[in-house]
């Protein structure tokens, strides 16, 4: 059992704080990216008070072509997030991953030693 302290080295130690870290910025960067194509439509509104002196519906009236621009920009900002976040996950389960199979290898390993 005292071998057993041995197999978490800092080495594991530092990946695992990485994967933590990622994962935990994973969760940051979707909220970020949330509230920024929440932002999205009120710089439509702004936008829409400011240049024809109405509201986000008039805008739709006067300027048809932000009927189609309005969703885009904040379907395009929400997958920027989603891809964003994907990959952090990714990252964060890679990295515990290869810890996981090494700390497992190294059992393995001091078990048929032992045998």
């Amino acid at each position: 059992m005292e071998k057993q302290d041995d197999l978490f080295d800092w080495k594991h130690l530092t990946l695992w704080r990485i994967s933590s870290s990622a994962n935990i910025f994973s969760l940051i960067v979707v909220a970020i990216y949330m509230l920024a194509a929440i932002g999205q439509g009120f710089q439509y509104n702004t936008f829409a008070q400011n240049q024809y002196q109405t509201n986000l519906m008039g805008l739709f009236s006067k300027a048809p072509f932000y009927i189609f621009d309005f969703p885009l920009q904040i379907a395009k900002t929400l997958m920027q997030g989603l891809i964003y976040y994907l990959v952090l996950k990714g990252v964060a389960l890679g990295l515990k991953m290869i810890v996981e199979t090494d700390i497992n290898y190294r059992e393995k390993k001091i078990e048929e030693g032992e045998e």
